[in-house]
């Protein structure tokens, strides 16, 4: 029998290893508990120092649930040290279960990648849900490396074109270091004309500004790869943006229509964000002009 869409079997879930760490062990008992009941393969410690020993000798977890507030090593640190793994694929997905909801800690936590944060008492199934979603998104890893394969193509673009201008625009007499300089300029005032001159020609959202432009090409990152994202992780997901800039700029873009903000029907503190209909396909239009023009920056003179 076929599985409903976002929903595991339990001979899905065991093939999904999952650490819990909370250095009470009545509430590891008791998530173990209602992960092993669907079938998860569950891995315990009582500490963050046991935590990162199990990942290192366990390199196939893929989700890990911790408490914040450990003795010794607490959980924003653990988070901190899963850089030390070998391999991104070593790397879980990450979910916070506190008792002390703290603002400051949730926006930490999200920096630094996790994927979750739920405040105990957790219901079971707010808990389960919260793990698939996260098993989820490592499945779809796959997709998001296609993605970056995509950048490293458009970047050796980028170099072919800054070859191509120094060989057109520079006379041969001209010496090595002046040439290179003039191809940096060059590389980059082309760069910027290629790139906004779609966005500025594409109705309504070419009157956006660079700040909306960033969270709204985020959102449709999001959407390429399957992720839910929400109001408060898209706030934080542009490093040099201010969450409090970005999120007065969802405000505007949702109240403008184009994205769409939907309340979380598992908790009522969080709304989930994604980009309408009529934006999505704009946004989709100005990808395929953008390569275009890359493509024809590029080509050999004939």
């Amino acid at each position: 029998m076929k599985s409903q869409p976002g929903m595991r079997t339990n001979e899905e879930a065991a093939n999904s290893r999952v650490l819990v760490i909370d250095n009470d062990s009545s509430m590891v008992l008791w998530v173990r508990s209602v992960l092993q009941t669907e079938g998860y393969d569950v891995r315990t410690a009582l500490s963050g120092e046991e935590a990162l020993a199990v990942l290192r000798a366990t390199p196939d977890v893929l989700v890990a649930i911790s408490d914040i507030h450990m003795p010794g090593m607490d959980g924003i640190s653990l988070l901190k040290s899963l850089g030390s793994l070998n391999g991104a694929a070593s790397v879980p997905r990450f979910i916070f279960l506190t008792a002390y909801p703290e603002v400051d800690f949730a926006v930490q936590a999200l920096r630094l990648g996790a994927v979750d944060f739920l405040v105990k008492p957790v219901r079971p199934q707010e808990l389960l849900n919260a793990v698939r979603s996260a098993v989820e998104r490592m499945d779809q890893n796959r997709e998001a490396m296609k993605l970056t394969d995509q950048a490293a193509m458009l970047a050796q673009q980028a170099e072919a074109l800054a070859a191509a201008l120094s060989v057109w625009k520079h006379p041969q007499t001209e010496s090595a270091a002046q040439s290179a300089e003039a191809n940096r300029c060059n590389l980059t005032t082309v760069g910027l004309d290629r790139l906004r001159r779609p966005r500025q020609a594409l109705e309504p959202l070419g009157e956006l500004d660079d700040v909306a432009w960033d969270l709204l090409l985020e959102l449709l990152r999001a959407d390429k790869t399957a992720q839910r994202i929400s109001v408060s992780a898209l706030s934080i997901s542009v490093p040099h943006i201010s969450p409090t800039t970005a999120l007065r700029r969802i405000r505007e873009l949702v109240k403008a229509g184009h994205i769409l903000r939907n309340p979380d029907p598992m908790d009522a503190r969080r709304d989930f964000v994604m980009l309408a209909s009529e934006c999505r396909a704009a946004l989709e239009h100005y990808l395929e002009q953008v390569a275009k023009e890359l493509a024809a920056a590029v080509a050999p003179r004939t």
